[in-house]
C-alpha cells in the first residue's frame, strides 16, 4: 500500500492539487478554510485503474507548507513511501519547499516527483526558468532524476494530461516492492498522527504503519510521549487506506478503533506497538548528518528532536570530542529532556532556534543506532568503533556491536528485539552464529563480549583475593558482599560468573562462602574453644543457639564467637545454615538425609510438610530450607512448593543402596 506525501511551500497549490486528483477536501478545519492555508495534516486517497484484476489505492498526505507548522509536516512525512514536491511556477523554489525536501532526505525518503503548479500564471519563458530553478533545487538529492510535470488545476486539458502521466508513475511505484520481506515479521509499529472520537464507537486513531501486522481483537500497547507509562487496548475495528479489514500489514495508512480508550489515552504523537516491543527512554545514539548550511555543532548543542509524530527538546553530545562540521556524518548521543518511545533504526530530524533564510530551522538528522545506550566517555575510540559497527548493514555485526557497547554489565538477550529492528528469528540466528564463532559468550540470560567477561571474572577473582588478605581468619566471602564489591553487575549475574569461575577451578564454594582453592584461614581460636563451641552446638541439634546466645552462655565477646565459628567452619566441623544459624556437620548431614528420606519419592512438598518432617519451628525451619536450596538439594517452584533435585535424589539412593 503506497503512502504519498505532498510537500512544498505555503500557497503553492498542494491542497488544490490533491482536491483536483481525488475530489477530497483535505482542509477540514474551519480556520484552514477561512485562512486558505493548511494547518493540520490532510488525508485523501486515489484509486488507480485496475491492473491485472487488482485495484491499488494510494494514500495521499497533504502536509502544511507554512513555516509555523513544520512540526506537523515532519509528522506526516515520517511514514511516507514517496513524496511529490509541489512548486508554484510563478514563484519558483521557496524556503519551505527547500526545507521540506531536506527533511524528506533526512527521513530516508528515496522516491518522488516534482510538480510545477499554477502553470497558467506564467508564459513559456518563465516556465522554463522555473524548471531550471528546480534543477538546482533537486541537485544532489534523491529527486535529481525524478519526473517533473507542470500543471494548472484550472485548465481541464492540462489537468487531464497530468493525471494520465501521474497515474502511470504511481502504477510503476505500486508495482515495486514497497518494503523488505522481513518487515512483516517485525513487531507492529505505528506513529499516531490523527485521533478523533466517533459517536457510539469511541476513540479512533490513525497513522502510517512502519512495520509488522495487526488484526482485530488483538491488544496493542500505547506509548505516549513524555511518559514511561504504557496502556494496552483491544483493536475493535480496523481500516487500511479507508477500507475495513480483519488484519493489516505495514506499510500503509491504518486506522484503529481502540475499545475503552479515550482521546487523552492516545494523543497525537503516541506510538502503537506490539506489547513489550519498544524501549522508552531519554538517551539514544544517533548517526547524525548535518546539513551543509548549518554552523558547526558544538560539543553540546540544544536542539528540538522530531521522532515519528512526536517531538521534544534535547541535547546533542559530540562523542568525538570535537565540533561537528556542516555537511558531515557522525555518531552522536541524544539526551532527551522527556522520555520518548525509541524504535531502533527510526529516523529523527533535528531543528534549532536559528532560522536560515533558505532552509528554515532544520539542522540535520539520521537513524537511531542504539535506543538504550549507556553514557559514553567523549573521545573513547573503543566506543566510536563499536558505534561504527552498529551502523553496518550485516545484522551479525550490529548484534556484536550492541554486546560490545554493553561492556562489563553484559546484554540481556531478551532485550535484543527492542534494540534492533529485525525479526526475532533473525536475531536468534545471529546470536547463535556469534556464539559458535567465539565472538560472544553467554552467561545465564546475558551475552558478553569475551574480553569484557574476562574482565568481570578478573575483578571478582581479585575481590576474593583482597578479602583473603584483609580477613585472613575468615574462610571465605559471601555472595552478597561480592555483589556489593563489584556493584556494576546486574542482580544475579555475580552468582553466574562465580559458578563459571568454579567450573574453571579458579574459585571454590564453601557452603555460602567463596574462596580461592587452597586458601586456609589463619585460625584465631584455641582447640579448647573449638571443642567447647562445637559441644554446645552438638547438644542443641537442629535448634542451635544464635551467635549472640553463644556469647552470653560462654561469656565470650561476640567477635570471639564469630572467629571460633569461622575456624570451626574452616575445619569442616560446623556448617553455616543462615545468618544466625550454625549446625554441626553431622547434624547438617542428618537433616539433609532426613529430608531426602521423607520426600525422595514425592513430586513436590510444601513448607508445612517440611516443618512436620523435621519438627522445627519457623525460626529454624526457614534458614534450613534456604540452606537446602543453596546446596542444590531442593528447588522451589512458582507456587512456593519444593521438590528434590534429581541429582541429589540419585546420589541419596546410591548412598543408601536403593
Amino acid at each position: 500500500m503506497l503512502t504519498l506525501g505532498i510537500a512544498g511551500h505555503v500557497d503553492h497549490g498542494k491542497t488544490s492539487l490533491v482536491r483536483a486528483l481525488t475530489g477530497i477536501e483535505t482542509d477540514r478545519l474551519p480556520e484552514e478554510q477561512r485562512r486558505g492555508i493548511s494547518i493540520e495534516l490532510g488525508f485523501a486517497w486515489l484509486d488507480l485503474p485496475e491492473r491485472q484484476g487488482r485495484q491499488q489505492r494510494v494514500a495521499l498526505v497533504d502536509m502544511p507548507g507554512h513555516e509555523r507548522f513544520v512540526k506537523r509536516m515532519i509528522a506526516g512525512a515520517s511514514g511516507i513511501d514517496a513524496v511529490v514536491l509541489v512548486v508554484a511556477a510563478d514563484e519558483g523554489a521557496m524556503p519551505q519547499g527547500r526545507e521540506h525536501l531536506a527533511i524528506c532526505q533526512l527521513l530516508g525518503v528515496r522516491q518522488g516527483a516534482v510538480v510545477l503548479t499554477k502553470a497558467d500564471l506564467v508564459d513559456a519563458t518563465l516556465l522554463e526558468l522555473a524548471r531550471d530553478d528546480l534543477t538546482d533545487l533537486v541537485r544532489d538529492t534523491f529527486l535529481h532524476n525524478a519526473p517533473v510535470w507542470s500543471v494548472s488545476v484550472r485548465d481541464p486539458e492540462s489537468l487531464a494530461a497530468f493525471q494520465t502521466s501521474f497515474q502511470g508513475w504511481l502504477q510503476e511505484l505500486a508495482a515495486q516492492p514497497t518494503a523488505p520481506a522481513e518487515l512483516a515479521a517485525r513487531p507492529f509499529l505505528l506513529h499516531v498522527d490523527r485521533a478523533f472520537s466517533l459517536p457510539g464507537r469511541g476513540t479512533v486513531v490513525a497513522g502510517s504503519a512502519v512495520s509488522g501486522a495487526v488484526q482485530l481483537e488483538q491488544n496493542v500497547q500505547v506509548l505516549r510521549p513524555g511518559s514511561h507509562d504504557a496502556a494496552q487496548f483491544r483493536v475493535r475495528d480496523l481500516q487500511q487506506q479507508g477500507r475495513p479489514q480483519s488484519s493489516v500489514q505495514a506499510p500503509g495508512r491504518v486506522a484503529l478503533n481502540l475499545a475503552g480508550a479515550t482521546l487523552d489515552d492516545v494523543p497525537i504523537g503516541s506510538v502503537l506497538a506490539a506489547p513489550g516491543s519498544l524501549h522508552v527512554g531519554q538517551r539514544a545514539d544517533l548517526l547524525l548528518t548535518t546539513l551543509p548550511h548549518v554552523q558547526p555543532f558544538a560539543l553540546q548543542k540544544r536542539v528540538v528532536v522530531h521522532l515519528g509524530t512526536s517531538w521534544c527538546e534535547a541535547t546533542v553530545v559530540q562523542l568525538e570530542a570535537t565540533p561537528q562540521p556542516p555537511g558531515t556524518t557522525r555518531t552522536v548521543q541524544l539526551r532527551l529532556d522527556t522520555p520518548l518511545p525509541l524504535p531502533p533504526g527510526a529516523p529523527v530530524v533535528l531543528r534549532g532556534t536559528q532560522r536560515d533564510p533558505r532552509l528554515g530551522q532544520t539542522l540535520g538528522g539520521g537513524p537511531i543506532l542504539h535506543p538504550a545506550p549507556p553514557r559514553h566517555r567523549l573521545g573513547d575510540s573503543t566506543v566510536l568503533a563499536a558505534l561504527q559497527q552498529l551502523a553496518a548493514p550485516a545484522l551479525d555485526d550490529r548484534v556484536h556491536a550492541l554486546v560490545r557497547l554493553a561492556g562489563l554489565q553484559g546484554l540481556d538477550e531478551a532485550t535484543l528485539p527492542q534494540l534492533q529492528a529485525a525479526p526475532a528469528a533473525a536475531l536468534g540466528k545471529a546470536v547463535k552464529g556469534l556464539l559458535a564463532a567465539g565472538k560472544l559468550r553467554r552467561l545465564g540470560a546475558s551475552l558478553f563480549d569475551p574480553p569484557m567477561l574476562a574482565e568481570v571474572e578478573a575483578r571478582l577473582f581479585k575481590h576474593v583475593a583482597t578479602f583473603h588478605a584483609q580477613q585472613p581468619g575468615r574462610p571465605g566471602i559471601e555472595l552478597e558482599a561480592l555483589q556489593r564489591g563489584v556493584a556494576f553487575l546486574a542482580p544475579g549475574l555475580a552468582a553466574e560468573v562465580l559458578q563459571g569461575l568454579a567450573r574453571q577451578g579458579k574459585l571454590i564454594q564453601r557452603g555460602l562462602l567463596w574462596a580461592q582453592p587452597g586458601f586456609v584461614p589463619q585460625l584465631q581460636a584455641t582447640e579448647e574453644q573449638l571443642a567447647e563451641l562445637v559441644e554446645r552446638l552438638e547438644a542443641a541439634g537442629l535448634q542451635p543457639p544464635t551467635p549472640a546466645q553463644l556469647a552470653d552462655d560462654l561469656h565470650w565477646p561476640p567477635k570471639q564467637v564469630q572467629a571460633v565459628l569461622q575456624a570451626a567452619q574452616a575445619a569442616a566441623r560446623v556448617v553455616r545454615v543462615g545468618d544466625d544459624m550454625w549446625l554441626t556437620q553431622p547434624h547438617a548431614q542428618a537433616a539433609v538425609d532426613q529430608v531426602l528420606a521423607a520426600f525422595a519419592d514425592r513430586d513436590a512438598f510444601s513448607t508445612g510438610e517440611l516443618k512436620d518432617a523435621l519438627g522445627l519451628t519457623r525460626k529454624h525451619l526457614i534458614p534450613l530450607a534456604e540452606y537446602l536450596d543453596a546446596e542444590r538439594i531442593t528447588v522451589r517452584d512458582p507456587a512456593g512448593n519444593r521438590r528434590i533435585r534429581e541429582r541429589a535424589r540419585e546420589a541419596y539412593r546410591q548412598r543408601k543402596g536403593l
